[in-house]
């Protein structure tokens, strides 16, 4: 189904089962099938004759008019099976993600609809996987079935619906009782009441009422160039622990046993556990191990600190600070970053202590630890860190010199900070080159497979025209080159211009290297220079046999494909 052009808006509701469908069988609530024929007997969520008069399917509905100038039509698509949301896990949220993946170009903005339960756990897992969202997606569900006579789930869901559509907030987010909520902010706080959902340490992102109210300084910015990518690679053997008064040591130690390789910690107040050395002890000999953990806080409201020497013991075993985190997020990023490849151990921790998708409040820059200290590209990385949300405009600025830089020096570790902080890798700096063309500049395949992975232009010219193939030629960087040619990367008509006399100079110099790495990029090694003869004429002229025997070798006819020495790795 094509979107729509004009006033109308297309949306997607992804109904994976919950209360808000749910049908009561023997005194017992069931997932309940069918949603888009109860909605379609609904006309606040249907008008028959609008639908009638446009032709739409069987699953797709369509909203009274939100405004004079706006329709909203959606398609209901339901999960076979449908979940009771207690039953939902890391894979089933994932496949979500990789739902809303596939239908990501047909519609305007999405709604999932889910059980209240785990929906808190939902949207900070999805607010994960989903990276680049420039379009809504808002989890709702409901305290009371719509079929009941007085229930939550028709405004909520007809809420979640009029906030898609206008898509003012472009991220994972949950709508309950007229409020919407970052995803990953939220937690379950009643289950009796309305208001089940509240978010403890960040305001509301919008209040709905006679008018929509917007906190516009607490709405994630959007990179439009960017590409959405979905995490599906998400770790599983992750846990929750939360300490009590007088837990023994033993149990702390069965606990935090391979498999795990994360744990989520709840401690006392402001990040305060037991001190007793045996306790300690085990969280150390956990940590040495290579187990990741994070320390949040219990209660509420409020952040973990190191006021107390209690909350200082925690850090001086190896555990990572949550600040502010739910454990529901807490848990979710932990899945997130452990399941990332080709990370350190230090470079997960560097990336759990620092803010991704909104997900945490951070403390002043000095305060921040982890912290990128390796190197002086590193400590810039770290400095861009620590501009506020009104700083954006200086972040902006810098961001394309200190990518192309990192780029350069195949600093990995910077290179991926820079994108888990919303870095765009694919922006010009001073010079109009990329970090792809530092990055083959440098002869770096490890940066290079990276930016390749997220997108970036193989074939981006710089003010001087040049590509990352040529400058990766000019270097002699054989992997990188493979890379870039496996990637599609072709020397333009101007960047082969010259080719035959610098062949021809190659070949009067015996510089086999130098003539495998422009024939693995693609170059014709029979181009004549500029006397009109071509490499393997100078060659044979001057008796230089190796390089007549190579010439002929790899001489296959203009534009000869050079195989490969790499190929992107999968996920």
């Amino acid at each position: 189904m094509a979107r729509a052009a004009g006033p109308e808006r297309r949306l997607l509701a992804v109904y994976t089962g919950g209360t808000l469908g749910m049908r009561s069988e023997r005194g017992v609530l069931v997932p309940g099938a069918g949603l888009a024929t109860v909605l379609r007997a609904l006309p606040m969520f249907h008008d028959e004759e609008y639908a009638r008069t446009r032709g739409l399917p069987e699953d797709t509905l369509v909203l009274p008019p939100a405004s004079p100038d706006q329709r909203v039509i959606y398609t209901v698509l339901e999960c076979q099976p449908l979940f009771d949301s207690s039953d939902m896990t890391i894979v089933e949220w994932v496949q979500i993600a990789q739902t809303i993946e596939r239908h990501y170009e047909q519609y305007d903005g999405f709604v999932v609809i889910h059980g209240t339960d785990t929906m808190a756990f939902a949207a900070s897992v999805l607010s994960f996987v989903l990276e680049n969202l420039q379009k809504a997606v808002i989890l709702t569900g409901a305290q009371v079935p719509i079929h009941a006579l007085w229930n939550d789930g028709r405004e909520n869901l007809l809420g979640a619906l009029l906030m898609a559509a206008q898509n003012l907030i472009p991220e994972v987010c949950l709508f309950f009782q007229n409020q919407l909520f970052r995803g990953n902010r939220v937690t379950k706080v009643d289950a009796r009441r309305f208001a089940a959902f509240c978010s403890p340490n960040l305001p509301p992102l919008a209040v709905v009422g006679t008018d929509v109210m917007i906190n516009q300084e607490l709405v994630r910015r959007v990179r439009r160039k960017d590409q959405l990518l979905v995490h599906s690679n998400m770790e599983q053997d992750v846990g929750l622990l939360r300490l009590y008064p007088g837990i023994p040591a033993s149990l702390v130690r069965a606990f935090l046993q391979p498999p795990l390789k994360g744990v989520v910690m709840e401690t006392f107040g402001s990040g305060n556990g037991p001190t007793k050395p045996e306790l300690l002890q085990e969280l150390q000999v956990a940590a040495r191990r290579g187990l990741v953990i994070i320390n949040c806080t219990h209660c509420l409201q409020g952040t973990v600190t190191s006021d107390y020497a209690a909350s200082r013991a925690m850090v001086g075993a190896g555990i990572v600070s949550g600040f502010d985190m739910t454990s529901e997020a807490a848990l979710a990023k932990l899945s997130y970053v452990l399941g990332q490849p080709g990370l350190s151990l230090d470079s997960r921790k560097e990336l759990l202590a620092r803010d991704l998708r909104g997900e945490m409040t951070l403390p002043t820059v000095d305060m921040c630890q982890p912290l990128l200290q390796h190197s002086l590209l590193s400590r810039g990385v770290t400095q861009l860190l620590s501009l506020s949300q009104e700083a954006h405009a200086v972040r902006d600025a810098l961001m394309p010199s200190l990518a192309c830089a990192v780029a350069r020096a195949g600093d990995m570790e910077a290179l991926q900070v820079l994108v888990e902080l919303g870095s765009d890798l694919s922006r010009e700096d001073f010079n109009g080159q990329t970090p792809l063309h530092a990055a083959a500049r440098g002869g770096h395949p490890g940066a290079v497979t990276m930016l390749l992975r997220r997108g970036a232009d193989v074939n981006a010219q710089d003010e001087d025209g040049l590509s990352p193939l040529l400058l990766a030629v000019r270097g002699r960087h054989q992997r990188v080159i493979g890379l870039l040619r496996a990637a599609g990367a072709c020397l333009s008509p101007q960047e082969l211009e010259d080719t035959g006399t610098e062949l021809c100079r190659l070949a009067s110099r015996v510089d086999l290297e130098g003539l495998r790495v422009w024939w693995q990029a693609g170059a014709d090694l029979g181009q004549p220079g500029y006397d009109g003869r071509s490499a393997l004429l100078v060659a044979e002229a001057a008796g230089n046999l190796e390089v007549v025997s190579l010439l002929q070798s790899l001489q296959r006819g203009p534009g000869a494909q050079a195989p490969s020495p790499d190929v992107l790795p999968g996920v």
